[in-house]
C-alpha cells in the first residue's frame, strides 16, 4: 500500500512539472474547460512577447505568439518557424506551395506541406 501511494504521489509531481506555468489548472464552469486566463496569466503570455485572443469551437482564451514569417510562401515545414501549411483539398500526389502557419496556436482544418506535397490532413478544434 505504502508504494502504491509514492508512486501514485511522483505520478502527480511528474504530470505537474509537464504542466505549463502560464495556464492555470482551475477548471472553468461546472468542471468543464477553462474559458478565460487570469490577470496574471494575461500578463505573463504579454511579457512573452504573446497575445490574448479566443480559439477554436468554445471559444477559449489562449496565449498566442506569432512567428515572425507568417504568411510567407513555403513548399516544405523546413522553411518555416511553425508549420508551412495548405488549406485546399489537393491531394499528395500535385505540388502546392503553402504559407508559414502565423502564430503557435493552429486551429482549423488545412494539411502540411513536405516536399511540395500536401500531406497530412487535419482539422483542430
Amino acid at each position: 500500500m505504502m508504494k502504491l501511494t509514492i508512486a501514485a504521489l511522483a505520478g502527480t509531481m511528474l504530470l505537474a512539472a509537464c504542466t505549463p506555468s502560464h495556464q492555470s489548472e482551475q477548471p472553468g464552469p461546472s468542471g468543464g474547460p477553462k474559458l478565460f486566463l487570469s490577470q496574471q496569466e494575461r500578463q505573463s503570455c504579454e511579457a512573452e512577447g504573446g497575445h490574448v485572443e479566443k480559439r477554436g469551437r468554445l471559444q477559449a482564451e489562449t496565449c498566442v505568439h506569432p512567428f515572425p514569417d507568417a504568411g510567407q510562401g513555403c513548399t516544405d515545414n523546413a522553411q518555416c518557424e511553425g508549420k508551412c501549411i495548405a488549406e485546399g483539398n489537393e491531394g499528395p500526389e500535385k505540388e502546392v506551395t503553402g504559407y508559414c502557419q502565423k502564430d503557435d496556436k493552429l486551429f482549423g482544418c488545412y494539411a502540411e506541406v513536405q516536399d511540395g506535397k500536401a500531406v497530412n490532413r487535419i482539422c483542430v478544434d
